[in-house]
């Protein structure tokens, strides 16, 4: 079930770069349980554009164990409706309707003392140095993070960056690589960059071409796809261009459709029963269960669950890399089941 909207104030904005503003949010005292979250979790909001209500994530560079109030970084994209809204029209005192936070790009609770590794490209460091921020705060583990910009302007938080190496320089190891001065980041580039740290827990977000050259380099170091978490945001399809990128659901087959399957929730598990054209997501829904979800077309990522058992097909998979849809994941707005054999869904599994 879609989690409501609520009106948020403006409290803040930081001109971060020439192209980039961070927006701090003042949330009442009545909505401090809804808006907690975990640091590398993003925000839903939700725009009115020339008569259509737009949605769009953008992730928390603020950590609840450093920050106040929380804040999401929008950088500016060409002919981006939404990130030239905010870098153009958004004022402090202004309201927007947004969502409480959702995302599983989060610390793990069982890695113990191993290394973190963070890899950020332009403004995928917004979710990236939120973990810095909070492993540094509340754990005692060593961090690497690695940062491509396109040159030295372009650098988002490179002062709040410096003072954090300056308070954990026994901890904590920062490389920026500038594309004017170096060319892309390479496959060996990364593997040199990550060599001592095999063991380590990964985080990468950034844009698709460097996240795929940083997955070749995890894949030629031997590096076990249960250790990393990729974070890719794929902006929803606008309502006016729905046609234009139309996706075909194939046809289930009686054969294809089982009487229920079994569903994890909160600790607790349930045998949904199941109609034929359904998503899993929906399903759950109507018989009363409330899995979590937001955008509901395939790019946002909060209804991942782990396939257990059983077979799926997904209209589209967007939110997931791979390596996701390999390790069994799949989006249950997107996924409707494709065979009759029994079929287990568990929303709590740990990403």
């Amino acid at each position: 079930m879609q989690a409501d909207f609520h009106k948020l104030q403006v409290a803040g904005i930081v001109q971060e770069t020439h192209d980039t503003r961070s927006f701090i949010l003042a949330v009442p005292e009545s909505l401090r349980e809804a808006f907690s979250y975990r640091a590398g979790q993003f925000l839903t909001f939700e725009v009115p554009w020339d008569g259509m209500q737009l949605r769009r994530c953008y992730s928390l560079s603020s950590a609840p164990q450093t920050d106040a109030w929380p804040k999401v970084t929008v950088k500016r994209v060409e002919d981006g409706r939404i990130s030239n809204w905010f870098n153009d029209s958004v004022n402090v005192g202004d309201w927007i309707l947004v969502q409480p936070p959702e995302g599983r790009f989060v610390l793990r609770s069982n890695e113990g003392d191993h290394g973190i590794v963070l890899f950020g490209g332009g403004s995928g460091i917004t979710p990236v140095l939120s973990i810095l921020k909070a492993a540094m705060r509340t754990t005692e583990r060593d961090v690497k993070l690695i940062y491509a910009n396109r040159d030295e302007r372009s650098i988002i938080f490179k002062d709040e960056i410096d003072l954090w190496l300056a308070d954990f320089p026994q901890r904590l190891e920062v490389v920026h690589h500038l594309d004017s001065e170096s060319g892309f980041m390479s496959v060996a580039d990364i593997q040199e960059h990550i060599r001592g740290w095999e063991d380590g827990e990964f985080f990468v977000c950034g844009p698709t071409g460097y996240m795929d050259t940083v997955e070749e380099a995890f894949k030629a170091s031997n590096i076990d796809a249960g250790q990393t978490k990729f974070e890719r945001f794929i902006s929803p399809i606008d309502p006016d261009r729905k046609d234009e990128s139309a996706v075909v659901i194939p046809e289930q087959s009686d054969d294809e459709i089982p009487e229920s399957f079994t569903m994890v929730l909160e600790g607790r598990s349930h045998d949904v029963p199941y109609e034929k054209g359904l998503t899993l997501l929906v399903s759950a829904e109507k018989a009363g269960h409330k899995p979590p979800s937001s955008c509901e077309d395939g790019y946002c990522g909060c209804c991942m669950a782990l396939l257990k058992s059983g077979k799926v097909n997904m209209a589209c998979h967007d939110a997931l890399e791979p390596s996701d849809i390999e390790r069994g994941w799949v989006l249950a707005c997107q996924a409707r089941p494709a065979s009759r054999e029994p079929l287990e869904l568990d929303f709590d599994a740990e990403y």
